[in-house]
């Protein structure tokens, strides 16, 4: 809500309403589709497909996406979302302002430590075998149970979940499970 405020205060949009999930925004735009939607991704639990689906419903909203934290991939897939910014919690209330007019006026907004990644096409790439430990990783195995499947060690499933971990940004398990379907397809092996 005070996200929603300082939305209203830094661009005199008038009335700011709030909306706790993709289900509940959906309803809300289909009553007044607003010019500017701040999207905070931990409430939304990182659905960055169904923010995706939420944009192309509302038709042109410019899009801010709020994270905790700066993650780069976290960046990457909220811009291909369809976000037009990406901002930290943790910013200057004063650079938290002007990202919120900057994206209010159609213009892109990410700050320098992920914009390099938000700018490439290409994504972090992951081996063949990191790609099999993920996508054990994001059906909730744990480590043993990796490397029982896929024949290593607990200790290789560790490297590889620390490689994992530092190409995607993600700084543990459930956020690296969170990206897995950027890398990996929908079916969870």
């Amino acid at each position: 809500m005070a996200l929603a405020e300082l939305a209203r205060q830094s661009t005199q949009l008038g009335k700011a309403s709030f909306a706790g999930s993709i289900s509940e925004a959906m309803i809300a735009l289909a009553a007044a589709p607003p010019t500017l939607a701040l999207v905070d991704l931990f409430t939304v639990n990182y659905d960055f497909s169904g923010i995706q689906r939420l944009l192309e419903r509302a038709g042109p909203v410019h899009t801010l996406a709020i994270d905790d934290r700066l993650n780069p991939t976290f960046a990457r897939l909220a811009k291909d979302a369809g976000a037009l910014g990406y901002v930290s919690k943790n910013l200057a209330p004063e650079t938290l302002s002007s990202a919120i007019r900057t994206v209010a006026a159609g213009e892109a907004y990410f700050p320098p430590e992920v914009a390099p990644l938000v700018r490439s096409h290409r994504s972090p790439r992951l081996s063949p075998r990191q790609l099999d430990v993920l996508k054990k990783l994001a059906s909730g195995k744990s480590n043993k149970e990796i490397a029982e499947a896929l024949g290593i060690s607990p200790g290789t499933v560790k490297l590889h979940i620390h490689a994992i971990l530092k190409l995607t940004g993600a700084r543990n398990r459930t956020e690296a499970a969170l990206v897995a379907g950027r890398f990996i397809a929908p079916t969870l092996s």
